[in-house]
């Protein structure tokens, strides 16, 4: 048995798993270097924004997590739309206030179960 089967209803129901550890994940591993950064440095914007474009790497990253996170926000809308999704917006919230770390597996998963919860009427 492997993570995908071609049960519709378990395949579903594992994607859900998947994508809702990746949101835990997703919100625990970012926050801690957050909080070792307000550790370190306490509330200091203008040390935390200039260190994101300290380095060449360090800006590819950070412009590269700005772009797609646009993207996400015209995929939430449309896919959730689609979806009959409804509070769209906490996942925008969640993505600035979090990062997209959390934002688009949270996503998945509740995407995930609007499905299954179709596919189960």
């Amino acid at each position: 048995r492997g993570i995908f089967e071609y049960n519709k209803t378990t395949c579903f129901m594992r994607l859900q798993s998947i994508y809702l550890i990746a949101a835990i994940l997703g919100t625990v591993l970012p926050y801690y270097y957050l909080i070792s950064f307000l550790m370190d440095e306490g509330f200091n914007l203008a040390l935390f924004g200039e260190q994101l474009f300290t380095y060449a790497a360090s800006s590819m990253f950070t412009v590269d997590l700005l772009l797609s996170s646009f993207v996400f926000w015209i995929f939430v809308e449309h896919e959730g739309r689609k979806a009959a999704m409804r509070h769209r917006w906490i996942y925008i919230v969640c993505n600035l206030t979090v990062g997209l770390s959390l934002a688009l597996p949270l996503f998945l998963y509740v995407r995930e179960r609007t499905r299954t919860a179709q596919v189960a009427q």
